[in-house]
């Protein structure tokens, strides 16, 4: 990447990219000014993950919110549809889109729309590296997102009480009736027992009367821990059915769900990972191997907890398929060894029966008060997981649009899109531009490069080089004076054909400086208006009154023999410097300058004249040229800066060569001439020129110049 080149870029389309800049801010800045403005309110939810300090009761389950999944489960909760419906009720939107309709209510296909409006203007994120939810809410008003705001965090509360109510009231009401039962079933038992106690003489029994006896105990005790277990079972799969099933932290609440061995597992590696990753997350970065793969544990452990939790109620019932059948087993084992005893003692039989029956049952309902007054206490102590950390307020400063910024982002994309189409004319721009360029791609050397000048403050016929002789462009003339001189001996550098690919190149301007630097050196110098189509050289040379007299003649008068060239030569206002005009206007000019009497009349003209220039035509505009160009010494190519196209350039170039044109090489034309043009071409020369003794030139600052000339 040539730097240079891009600097010299940017420093010439500068005010492309002013422009471009002041028409995104000009537009950025209208936009701006059309926006509604958008205020903001927030409100702050701690989560707590504390445990709680209680009294803890076998069996009861821990209910804290732990995790980033569960934080993640409350972020979505924030902004769900029921949370959403709840608040357009609360801040009264809902009875405006009731109005609205016939009916006066709200249509089901109304819902959906109506949840998204509120949650559009809602955004719920987790503070890095604390449990505090930021609740923004945005509206028009200050008054209305501050008013959105409260009601999010109070109808999330409140619905929040009512899901933990509704739990615990479901799971309260089925185990009060499974204890009305038993009670009946006890009390039936116990008459039972009291009747036969009535009706029987004997009704004591002797302890360990046999090893028959001890293990009926020992059965009935097991049936017994299977009907309670059958019982507990029954009682988790009534309030699983209660409990949606994406309520994780609810299933978890069963004793029966907790106790999976597939759950227990998970919860306990998913709690020594989350230790983990609180150690870890302290010394590492998020993009650290050892934090990332502690957090894809994490999640993956997560990730399976859910999935095994979601298949509770399916392992439950396996296992209360398999207690029901361990309990059938066990009744069987049981009626086997009551039928034992029955014969061992007929009379004692029937007492036992019924006792053991009665303790039975006595066991089951005492288990179920026990659960039912756990739950009870568990109700009792168990508090909300949220707490409003910050209560939201009217700010009275819009957040959205924020002026400056969308400036500062303007004038950033104004600046980029201008380097952008300063970068894409640079690419789609196919002229030369540098020295080094043009003499890589042609192949030629560049005799001179001209600098851009102002020609108006020239007198009427003159030239650059008699008339400011001063300047850069006159010395440019003189470097291109001296690269030719160099070419050859004497012989083989007096006659040079100045040419160009495409009109309006300066090629006319080029031919007539080159000659009065010819002629300034004190060489007889001839220059050839060979342009017989278009020619120039007569206007900027000759007064307008003489080209019309009748004796003005030309080069097409002489090559018709009507004349000859001594008449048709006319002297200049430049010492040593003549001029054969074009004449009159010929219908075949390239015959003309295809006959032999041209060449002639050339290779005479240059034994008679120390210099001859000939002003020719175009080369990809007409032939002309291409009759001249194998008869003279040496042929310049003038190619415009910032015009002439590298393929023009290129087809100009491979037509001369290949009719034997004798290339010298080219002069770059119409250089730049502010600031930075060294970039350009080579020409470092303002001190020298500013103190030239070629008449005045440029004067220096003041100083610089008594210096020079110390």
């Amino acid at each position: 990447m040539n730097i240079q080149h891009y600097l010299f870029l940017l420093l010439r389309y500068s005010w492309l990219v002013i422009l471009v800049m002041a028409g995104t801010l000009a537009y950025k800045y209208a936009q701006v000014s059309k926006q509604t403005p958008v205020y903001a309110s927030r409100a702050v939810l701690e989560i707590e993950m504390e445990q709680d300090k209680v009294v803890q009761i076998q069996d009861v389950k821990d209910n804290r919110i732990t995790g980033l999944d569960a934080v993640n489960t409350v972020i979505q909760s924030l902004t769900n549809n029921t949370l959403m419906l709840a608040v357009a009720r609360a801040i009264g939107r809902a009875d405006e889109w009731a109005q609205l309709n016939p009916s006066g209510k709200i249509t089901p296909e109304q819902e959906g729309a109506l949840a998204q409006s509120v949650r559009s203007q809602l955004s719920v994120s987790l503070r890095r590296g604390t449990r505090l939810l930021d609740i923004l809410a945005e509206d028009g008003s200050p008054e209305k997102a501050r008013a959105l705001a409260d009601q999010v965090i109070k109808q999330f509360l409140l619905l929040q009480s009512q899901d933990r109510t509704d739990s615990s009231r479901n799971a309260n009401t089925f185990l009060v009736s499974e204890a009305n039962k038993l009670r009946t079933k006890l009390e039936e038992s116990e008459k039972k027992l009291a009747q036969y106690r009535i009706d029987s003489k004997e009704i004591s029994v002797k302890e360990g009367q046999n090893l028959v006896v001890a293990r009926l105990t020992s059965i009935n005790g097991e049936v017994t821990a299977a009907r309670s277990k059958r019982a507990s079972i029954e009682s988790d799969l009534a309030a699983l059915k209660q409990i949606p099933p994406t309520d994780t932290e609810g299933m978890l609440r069963l004793n029966s769900v907790a106790a999976l061995p597939e759950v227990a597992a998970f919860r306990s590696a998913l709690a020594s990972e989350e230790s983990a990753f609180a150690a870890i997350k302290d010394r590492y970065l998020p993009l650290h191997p050892k934090y990332q793969a502690v957090t894809n544990s994490i999640t993956d452990l997560r990730a399976k907890l859910k999935l095994a939790i979601a298949k509770a109620g399916e392992a439950l019932n396996q296992q209360y398929k398999i207690f029901l059948q361990s309990e059938d087993n066990l009744k069987k084992m049981l009626a086997e060894q009551e039928s034992e005893v029955f014969e061992l003692d007929k009379t004692t039989i029937p007492y036992d029966v019924l006792k053991r029956e009665a303790e039975t049952d006595r066991g089951l309902y005492e288990t179920i008060l026990t659960r039912l007054k756990e739950t009870d206490v568990t109700q009792g102590l168990t508090k909300s997981p949220y707490r409003i950390n910050e209560e939201p307020i009217i700010n009275p400063i819009p957040v959205r649009p924020d002026r400056n910024q969308v400036m500062v982002s303007a004038a950033i994309m104004g600046l980029v899109g201008g380097l952008g189409l300063v970068f894409l004319l640079d690419k789609l721009d196919s002229t030369m531009r540098t020295v080094d360029d043009a003499e890589a791609t042609f192949g030629l050397p560049v005799l001179a490069a001209v600098p851009d000048s102002d020609l108006s403050k020239l007198p009427r016929f003159g030239t650059t080089v008699s008339d400011d002789s001063g300047s850069a462009p006159a010395e440019a003339f003189r470097t291109l004076r001296s690269s030719l001189s160099l070419l050859g001996s004497e012989d083989q550098r007096r006659l040079i054909l100045v040419t160009s690919a495409i009109p309006s190149e300066g090629k006319t301007f080029t031919s007539t400086n080159l000659a009065a630097a010819f002629a300034t050196q004190g060489l007889r110098t001839l220059l050839i208006d060979a342009d017989l189509r278009r020619p120039a050289l007569s206007a900027s040379l000759v007064d307008r009154n003489i080209r019309k007299e009748d004796d003005f003649r030309g080069l097409t008068d002489v090559l018709s023999n009507l004349c000859k060239p001594e008449e048709a030569i006319r002297e200049t206002r430049i010492a040593n410097l003549f001029l054969l005009p074009s004449g009159r206007r010929a219908p075949n000019p390239a015959e003309l300058l295809g006959q032999a009497s041209m060449t002639q009349l050339m290779h005479t003209m240059a034994d008679q004249y120390d210099r001859v220039i000939v002003d020719s035509a175009p080369v990809n505009a007409v032939g002309d040229t291409l009759c001249l160009a194998p008869q003279v010494h040496a042929v310049c190519l003038v190619v415009r800066f910032g015009k002439t196209q590298r393929r023009a350039t290129l087809r100009a170039l491979t037509v001369l060569q290949n009719v034997g044109a004798r290339m010298a090489g080219l002069v770059m034309n119409r250089m730049p001439s502010r600031r930075g043009a060294s970039y350009y071409y080579y020409y470092y020369g303002d001190p020298y020129t500013s103190d030239s003794v070629y008449g005045e030139g440029k004067k220096g600052k003041k100083g610089k110049g008594a210096a020079a000339n110390a």
